[in-house]
């Protein structure tokens, strides 16, 4: 799932669950998909590692040709840096970047960020949106959090 206002760069890359290979035997070859009596040593889908869905939340910018494996979590307002491999949860409003992707830093205070996730501004109505957006976008917090 792709959250509201997400801008995603050329070349993102979502990696899914289909992806994995089986890790326990000798070999993570996927023999099987060749046929001719190979098929038979395909994993069923218990053998495979699942790590669950992957959620982009609201207001994510994703870097050029980032990559996001699967299960990952990415919370609003996050910022994924170019060509960085997330492995990882990322926490709102934090800016990650490298290969794995660690912290940077967060990108505002946590009382800041609270806020922000209490106003979910990317849920108003259009109307609503509009009518504050240069509150928005001048990070103006204590307008933002009384408007109408």
């Amino acid at each position: 799932m792709i959250g509201k206002f997400c801008a995603l760069a050329r070349g993102v890359t979502f990696i899914m669950n289909g992806a994995n290979h089986k890790l326990d035997g000798f070999s993570t070859y996927p023999f099987q998909i060749f046929g001719n009596g190979w098929e038979t040593l395909g994993p069923s889908p218990d053998e495979l590692p699942h790590r669950g869905d992957t959620v982009i939340g609201n207001d994510v910018w994703i870097g050029y040709e980032a990559v996001v494996m699967p299960g990952v979590r990415v919370g609003d307002g996050a910022i994924i840096a170019a060509k960085s491999v997330v492995t990882r949860d990322v926490p709102p409003y934090t800016m990650v970047g490298g290969n794995p992707a660690k912290c940077i830093r967060q990108r505002f205070d946590d009382h800041v960020i609270q806020a922000l996730l209490e106003i979910a501004w990317w849920n108003w109505d259009i109307g609503k949106i509009t009518r504050n957006l240069h509150k928005i976008v001048a990070a103006d917090l204590e307008a933002l959090m009384n408007c109408q």
